[in-house]
């Protein structure tokens, strides 16, 4: 319900404030989500994560001030991906329901992927530095919010289970499935928000505007629920493309 009332009070702002403009562009963008966030825990289990490329795409909408000056707002479907892979601990949900809890930490060599899934709304200026015909060259800056659609962790691989690091001491004498999926969504924080600011440049065409955007932005609180998890502020670069059509102008 907040994630409905959050999106319901911004879809608000948003078009009260379009049909007060007269130069309306809206288009879509897609492209990709470089992630700068390693995780750091005391926990074993989540420490050592390292990002990934991951695919982010959504609409993109625009509305003049003036000649140079403009809003530029997006809502973007975007995936925060990490890995790691080789020697690490089993978590514990993997094997609670066997009574083993009391050998204490678990190692094997297998793939880890945790994703977390988000709709990120930026609401920035957009400034035109250079302009001409046919290119225009822009900066912006501004805010943004991303709201968790849902997190999830999935490990794959086969091999034997050890009872110490060095994998010195098997706990069984026979190798077995290290496959399993786990939902995170409750161990991470709703709302993740920050600045954002970027660059690029658009190229004109007959219906609107061809456009390549670098955007990189920084969250300011915890994206962890618990710091048992780690605690960690989101830092992000994404390269994105699209099209902007000419609604009014």
């Amino acid at each position: 319900m907040k994630h409905f009332l959050s999106l319901l009070i911004i879809t608000c702002l948003s078009y009260t404030y379009i049909y007060s403009q007269e130069k309306i562009f809206l288009g879509f963008n897609a492209g990709i989500n470089i992630p700068e966030l390693g995780i750091n825990s005391p926990n074993p289990v989540v420490d050592g994560y390292k990002t990934r490329l991951a695919p982010c795409f959504g609409i993109v909408l625009e509305t003049g001030l003036n000649n140079r000056w403009s809003i530029l707002s997006e809502a973007n479907y975007a995936t925060m991906s990490f890995g790691k892979n080789g020697s690490q601990v089993i978590p514990l949900s993997a094997y609670s329901s066997l009574g083993l809890s009391s050998i204490g930490d678990l190692y094997a060599n297998f793939n880890s992927k945790i994703e977390l899934k988000y709709l990120e709304v930026p609401l920035m200026l957009k400034y035109y530095v250079y302009q001409n015909p046919k290119t225009n060259f822009f900066v912006n800056c501004g805010v943004f919010a991303g709201i968790l659609f849902r997190g999830n962790v999935k490990t794959d691989g086969r091999g034997n289970v050890y009872t110490d690091a060095a994998h010195q001491n098997p706990l069984f004498p026979f190798q077995i499935s290290l496959k399993q999926e786990q939902d995170l969504t409750n161990r991470i924080k709703p709302i993740n928000w920050g600045l954002q600011f970027g660059a690029g440049f658009t190229w004109k065409g007959e219906l609107g505007e061809f456009f390549v955007n670098v955007n990189g932005n920084t969250g300011l609180v915890n994206i962890q629920e618990s710091s048992d998890d780690g605690a960690n502020k989101t830092e992000e670069a994404t390269i994105t493309a699209g099209y902007l059509f000419h609604v009014s102008k």
